[in-house]
């Protein structure tokens, strides 16, 4: 009853609202239209007034004014046809009454009889300019005072005034009638303020009568409940919104009882989960801790390797430089040193710079279908220089079909060097490397495997980690930077394949699948 009251009263303000407001709009643009004749009919007649002196210096000078004369008529045409315009806008804008409509009619004709006025005043100019050109000036003279001078202060003017004297008369009519309009509309939007003060007085009132008592109730139970006194009911029985509130309120304090047992339970539960999370934690950060080490120690192996051959290329240009002038062979093998140990120092500059760019994702793969056979025994080709060096022997075994993948020519080729390069580095002296290349289903499996050292049991779980060296290498191996197989693992994977590496016996395998295009 109250939101109908409110809802009730709402709409009778909107429509008294809405009503002034088209009452308003609707007089002050019949203003408007009025105030734009008016103005229309003053340029008329300012128009007029130029277009006669301009004929009547036509007379009297002769061709330099005809511009002028011409300028003028255009002006006076373009006056009529504004007036017109507005007269026909006007016409569709106001209320169609009858009274209305006869005043309307009374413009168009009046504007009917100035254009018609105008026609001829031109047709007795085009006269007088023919009787000038004929010599005639005295004719001409008479017919300019007779047709035109005589006509446009006469029928013209009058025609002007009356227009006017219209317009301001329907201009003060209209301000009288939204006077009174507005009056109206004033009384009835106080007595409609006055009913919807009144209407909302009294649902206000009888809405608080039919609240307060439910509501005093609901506060004394949630007071109640809030205390902690579960056991506390409302009890009211209404069949109303409160009522149902009322009975939601009985059953939460219900509900908020049974899950406090539940809530006991649930915490000793939650107390042995954090227990354990702790514990993970605890073994997550004693994994961390270790990390960290192993990349210090990274760090200060880096800066060792890089002292080393800096050491070097220092002390050997000192020798050189220190003493007299030495023979040619001398300088070109102490160049030939200082370019070896620059190019390691590349090497391992360039190493660390792919794993930063791998670190952000920034490398770039120029993906094409290749055959990984070929790709094999292009890497096998570079590789056979480091097996001289060492007199190790490669055996293939290759499968005779095409092994197509998608990839980057140049990454896939790294990927096989790092993994054959460590095959040949860690092998023993007149070793054996077997490389194995076959399709397993929809993959295409590269075996690799080598007699050597092997590999240390502490240190497998972590052979593939960034930054990581075993620490049982046998001092009289070459020493590694510990990113070689970081680097090819994650090339590999970038390709949508695995790497694995077991070693046992002496014997270690590195196995690598990669998906094959269909």
């Amino acid at each position: 009853m109250f939101q109908a009251i409110i809802v009730s009263a709402v709409l009778v303000m909107t429509g008294v609202v809405y009503v002034a407001i088209r009452s308003a709009d609707y007089y002050v643009n019949r203003t408007a239209w009025t105030n734009q004749q008016l103005r229309a009919i003053s340029e008329l007649a300012v128009a007029a007034n130029r277009y006669s002196e301009q004929i009547a210096e036509v007379l009297l000078i002769g061709a330099p004014e005809r511009a002028d004369f011409e300028s003028a008529r255009a002006a006076l045409e373009a006056s009529f046809a504004k007036l017109a315009q507005l007269s026909r806008e006007e016409i569709a804008f106001v209320l169609q009454t009858a009274e209305e409509q006869q005043r309307e009619q009374l413009e168009l004709e009046r504007l009917r009889r100035m254009r018609a006025l105008y026609d001829d005043i031109n047709r007795s100019a085009a006269r007088l300019f023919a009787l000038r050109d004929l010599g005639r000036q005295d004719e001409a003279v008479m017919l300019f005072r007779r047709e035109i001078e005589n006509r446009l202060d006469a029928e013209f003017e009058d025609l002007i005034a009356a227009a006017v004297a219209d317009e301001t008369a329907e201009v003060e009519k209209a301000d009288r009638e939204a006077a009174e309009v507005t009056r109206r509309l004033m009384v009835l939007l106080a007595a409609s303020s006055l009913m919807a003060i009144a209407a909302s007085m009294v649902a206000g009132y009888l809405l608080h009568r039919s609240l307060a008592r439910p509501i005093a109730q609901l506060t004394r139970g949630a007071i109640a409940i809030g205390r902690g006194d579960l056991e506390h009911r409302i009890g009211y029985g209404r069949r109303d919104e409160l009522g149902l509130l009322a009975t939601r309120f009985d059953d939460m304090a219900a509900r908020i009882r049974e899950q406090q047992g539940q809530l006991l339970a649930a915490r000793s539960n939650l107390e042995e989960q954090v227990r354990e999370r702790t514990e993970a934690l605890e073994a997550a950060n004693r994994r961390l801790l270790e990390l960290d080490h192993l990349r210090v120690q990274f760090l200060a192996d880096i800066s060792h390797e890089l002292r080393t051959p800096l050491t070097v290329l220092r002390g050997e240009a000192e020798v050189t430089l220190r003493g007299s002038s030495r023979p040619e062979t001398i300088y070109r093998e102490t160049l030939a040193r200082i370019a070896n140990q620059a190019e390691d120092m590349a090497r391992l500059v360039d190493d660390l710079l792919f794993l930063a760019r791998a670190e952000t994702d920034t490398i770039q793969f120029e993906r094409v279908r290749l055959d990984l056979r070929e790709l094999l025994d292009e890497t096998l080709l570079d590789v056979e220089v480091l097996s001289t060096v060492k007199r190790v022997k490669i055996e293939t075994s290759t499968c005779r079909a095409p092994l197509i993948v998608d990839g980057d020519r140049h990454r896939l080729k790294q990927a096989l060097m790092i993994v054959l390069d460590n095959a040949v580095k860690y092998s023993e002296i007149r070793g054996i490397v077997t490389v194995d290349l076959r399709a397993e289903g929809n993959r295409a499996e590269l075996v690799v495997r080598n007699r050597g050292t092997g590999i240390a049991p502490e240190d497998r779980p972590y052979i593939f980690d960034r930054f990581y060296r075993g620490r049982g290498i046998s001092p009289n191996e070459p020493a590694g930077t510990g990113l070689g197989l970081p680097i090819a693992k994650w090339m590999v994977e970038k390709h949508g394949g695995t790497i694995g590496l077991t070693s046992t016996e002496g014997i270690t395998e590195v196995r690598i699948r990669l998906p094959v295009c269909a």
